[in-house]
């Protein structure tokens, strides 16, 4: 079987990160293992159901970015694959940044 070439290259990055399910607001923190300008992969106890919306506080440093996404992978008691649906552009410009940052320094991730 093979795959879907993936549009934007993912990079390991540590980041605290709060998911909050629509309509609830009781956040879910955890760390990204890995992101990209189209989404990120959370490791969380707690993993939220394929498909859930979510509302997403990321931060870079000090910089806050907050935007929407939906749950695209689930792995029980270990995370969940995150894909981006909204980031206004300020958090755009800011996680590109970010990600360019990061280029010469570190090795996209394998696909999971």
């Amino acid at each position: 079987m093979s795959r879907t070439p993936r549009q934007h290259p993912r990079f390991r990055a540590s980041l605290a990160i709060e998911l909050r399910r629509q309509g609830n607001g009781t956040p879910v923190r955890g760390q990204t293992a890995d992101i990209s300008m189209g989404g990120c992969y959370v490791e969380i106890m707690l993993t939220q159901q394929v498909s859930t919306e979510l509302g997403i506080t990321l931060w870079l440093g000090d910089k806050k970015i907050c935007g929407t996404g939906v749950v695209v992978s689930r792995h029980p008691n270990f995370g969940n694959g995150i894909k981006f649906v909204f980031l206004d552009d300020e958090g755009k410009r800011q996680l590109n940044n970010y990600l360019e940052a990061l280029s010469p320094f570190r090795t996209a991730v394998a696909a999971r």
